[in-house]
C-alpha cells in the first residue's frame, strides 16, 4: 500500500493516522528494479543495519548510488571512479578490487557519512553531497522519494512508514510492544523530582523518564540522551503525532536539549528541569518550536535477550 491508499491495520498496528504508509512493499514489485539493482539495494541496506546506521542514513546511501551508478556495480566512471558509489582508489577509498565489492563500498560510504558532523540534520541531498563532494551537488534530491521506498522494501519487518522528507522506519515492533503501557508507566512517575542523569525509580531527567518507562515494559533502549534519540527517530509531521511519540525541543548546536512524550496530541508528560517535578501539561508545537519523532524498534532490545 503506497501513499494515498486506503488505511489498514497490520499485525495489530492501526495505520489510519500514519502518513504515507506502505505495507509489505517488495523490492521486485512496483519499483522497476532489475535483479542486479535489487541485490545491490539489499546489500546496502543490510550493511547499514549491521553497522547500526539509522534508516535515514540508509536512504542517503541508496539515493547516492541511484545517482552515481544507477544502483549498478560498474567498473568504470569519471577518471578512476568505480562501483556503486563511484569511489576513487586515488582518493583513498580502497583498492580497485575492494571498491568493486558492494559490501566494502557500502561500509566505506557509511563510515564517511557517520563521521560527518550533523549529517542527520541535513537534507538527504546535502548529506549525500557531504560525502561525495560531487560536481553536481543538487543531483541526489531527485532520487529521494524512490530511495525511501527502496529502503522500506529492502528492510525486514514488513511494515514501513514512508516519508520522502525524512526517510522511513519499520513500524513493526518487538514482541509485546505496548505503547499504551509505556506511556502509562511514564504517567505513573508524575510528581517525582527532576534529577539530572536520573533514570528512576526515584528521580528522572527528560530522557531518563523515557528509558525508565521502556525498561518497565521489558526493553532497554540503545540510546540514552535527547540528542541520540533525535538522531535515530524518524520525524513525524506536526499534527500527525500520536501517543508514545517523542517531542524534541530547545534545539542547540548539538541537537535538542529536551525530549518529552506525547500522551495524546496536545498533551505531554515530561521531566522538565531542576526544581520542577515530572508533570503532565499541554503543548503548542508551533509556539514552542517542537519537532516530533518515532523511535524505531531496532533501537530497543528485549531485556530477557540480554541475559
Amino acid at each position: 500500500m503506497l501513499a494515498g491508499s486506503t488505511a489498514s491495520t497490520v499485525e495489530g498496528l492501526d495505520l489510519s493516522n500514519v502518513a504515507c504508509a506502505a505495507v509489505d512493499l517488495k523490492l521486485g514489485k512496483g519499483l522497476n528494479l532489475t535483479s542486479e539493482q535489487q541485490a545491490n539495494a539489499a546489500t546496502i541496506v543490510s550493511v547499514g543495519v549491521q553497522m547500526h546506521v539509522p534508516v535515514r542514513g540508509q536512504v542517503v546511501a541508496i539515493a547516492t548510488t541511484m545517482q552515481e551508478s544507477g544502483l549498478r556495480n560498474i567498473d568504470h566512471g569519471d577518471r578512476d571512479s568505480l562501483g556503486l558509489f563511484q569511489q576513487r582508489p586515488s582518493q583513498g577509498w580502497g583498492t580497485r578490487e575492494q571498491i568493486m565489492n558492494p559490501k566494502y563500498s557500502a561500509a566505506k560510504f557509511y563510515d564517511h557519512l557517520m563521521n560527518t558532523k550533523g549529517w542527520e540534520r541535513k537534507s538527504i541531498n546535502d548529506a549525500a553531497q557531504s560525502v561525495q563532494r560531487s560536481g553536481f551537488p543538487d543531483a541526489y534530491a531527485q532520487h529521494e522519494s524512490k530511495a525511501v521506498q527502496v529502503v522500506a522494501s529492502a528492510s525486514s519487518g514488513g511494515v514501513q512508514q514512508i516519508n520522502a522528507n525524512s526517510g522511513c522506519t519499520p513500524l513493526t515492533s518487538p514482541a509485546k510492544y505496548d505503547v499504551k503501557g509505556y506511556v502509562s508507566y511514564a504517567l505513573q512517575q508524575v510528581g517525582k523530582p527532576y534529577v539530572w542523569g536520573g533514570t528512576g525509580p526515584n528521580g528522572f531527567d527528560c530522557s531518563g523518564l523515557i528509558v525508565y518507562a521502556w525498561r518497565q515494559m521489558g526493553y532497554q533502549l540503545k540510546i540514552r540522551t535527547s540528542q541520540q534519540m533525535y538522531s535515530v527517530a524518524v520525524p513525524v509531521q506536526p499534527g500527525q503525532e500520536r501517543s508514545g511519540d517523542l517531542i524534541f525541543t530547545e534545539f542547540k548546536a548539538g541537537g535538542p536539549a529536551h525530549v518529552l512524550i506525547v500522551v495524546k496530541p496536545g498533551v505531554t508528560v515530561e521531566a522538565p528541569r531542576t526544581g520542577l517535578d515530572v508533570r503532565v501539561r499541554q503543548y503548542d508545537a508551533q509556539r514552542e518550536g517542537m519537532k516530533f519523532g518515532r523511535l524505531p524498534a531496532d533501537q530497543m532490545t528485549a531485556i530477557s535477550a540480554q541475559v
